[in-house]
C-alpha cells in the first residue's frame, strides 16, 4: 500500500493530495487523511519518493538520442496521416542532430578571396564536419579544427 501511495504521488506531481494518494493506495477512507500525512512523515517514504521522482525525471531529459527518436516518431505519425509532404521538416531535423546534415551559412563576398584563401576555408570546413561525424564536443572541435590563417580578416564568417 505504501509503495502504491508513492507512485500515485510520483505519477501525479502537484496534481494530487496524500489524502487522494491515500485513497487511491487503498486505505481506508475515514482514516485517509491521517494516514496520507502519516506516510509523508516517515523517512523511508520520503527516501523513496525522492529516488522514485529522479528516475522518473531522468527519463524526461533531453538527449540527442531522445530527440531524435521523438522526430521519428512525430515523421511516423504524420506519415501515416498521409501527408508524406509534411515529413522533409522532421527529416532535415533528424539528419541535424544525427550529424548527417550540416547548415553553414557563408556571409560575405567569395570574389574578395584569393584561390588559396578559399581552399583553405573549404579545408577547414571539411575538418569540422569530420570532427562533428566523430562525436567530439565542441571544446575538443575548437581545439583541432583552427580559424583561417590568413591576416586579414575572413570574410566568411
Amino acid at each position: 500500500m505504501q509503495r502504491r501511495f508513492c507512485e500515485y504521488i510520483v505519477m501525479n506531481p502537484g496534481r494530487t493530495t496524500y489524502t487522494d494518494a491515500a485513497l487511491s493506495a487503498g486505505y481506508e477512507p475515514k482514516r485517509a487523511r491521517i494516514e496520507g500525512s502519516e506516510l509523508m512523515d516517515n523517512p523511508k517514504i520520503i527516501r523513496y519518493l525522492k529516488t522514485r521522482m529522479n528516475e522518473v525525471n531522468r527519463s524526461y531529459v533531453v538527449t540527442k538520442n531522445n530527440y531524435i527518436f521523438r522526430q521519428i516518431k512525430l515523421s511516423e505519425k504524420i506519415e501515416k496521416e498521409e501527408k508524406a509532404s509534411k515529413t522533409a521538416a522532421h527529416e532535415a531535423l533528424i539528419g541535424k542532430a544525427s550529424g548527417m546534415f550540416v547548415d553553414i551559412h557563408l556571409h560575405g563576398d567569395l570574389n574578395a578571396m584569393t584561390l588559396a584563401e578559399k581552399r583553405e576555408e573549404i579545408e577547414r570546413l571539411h575538418d569540422l564536419k569530420d570532427s562533428r561525424m566523430k562525436g567530439q564536443s565542441a571544446e575538443e572541435m575548437m581545439k583541432t579544427v583552427s580559424p583561417p590563417k590568413n591576416k586579414k580578416k575572413s570574410s566568411l564568417n
